[in-house]
């Protein structure tokens, strides 16, 4: 399994979900080269998920609570899109 969403990647192997961020080098031999940062490992693609929902709460810029809980439901709609479409 490998689904995209956005500048995050979750994959699967036989025993975990993995979260990841893609990143894209931007010195050495190869710039310009994607490669994948993981955030965590767990147990179902919905753990994966909510990860993913923390890490962009975090890197929010939201100002106030309302900002924020858009953001979050912004972010909710997005992952609900993308499990349509698999």
């Amino acid at each position: 399994m490998k689904i995209q969403i956005e500048n995050f990647v979750i994959t699967s192997d036989p025993m975990n979900i993995t979260l990841s961020e893609t990143k894209t080098t931007t010195d050495g031999k190869n710039p310009g080269t994607e490669y994948m940062v993981p955030i965590g490992y767990y147990g179902s693609v919905e753990q994966a998920l909510d990860a993913l929902v923390r890490q962009k709460i975090r890197a929010s810029s939201a100002t106030s609570v309302h900002e924020l809980l858009e953001e979050v439901r912004g972010i909710r709609e997005m992952i609900r899109r993308v499990m349509q479409g698999i």
